[in-house]
């Protein structure tokens, strides 16, 4: 029996979706870190409220 057998979809398809919920996530935090997200819980992002003066 191989580890993760119970997973559906084919071997190794859940390393690669841990990989891309990681990949976004990071990208998350830059924005979040920038002013362009907020970060209201951990894990949780929503759009930071503009502060106007934009282009």
């Amino acid at each position: 029996m191989q580890a993760g057998a119970g997973a559906p979809g084919p071997p190794g398809q859940a390393a690669v979706h841990v990989s891309s919920v990681r990949r976004v996530r990071s990208k998350a935090k830059r924005l979040a870190a920038r002013g362009w997200l907020a970060e209201d819980t951990p894990g949780s992002f929503s759009l930071a409220v503009s502060r106007g003066g934009g282009s």
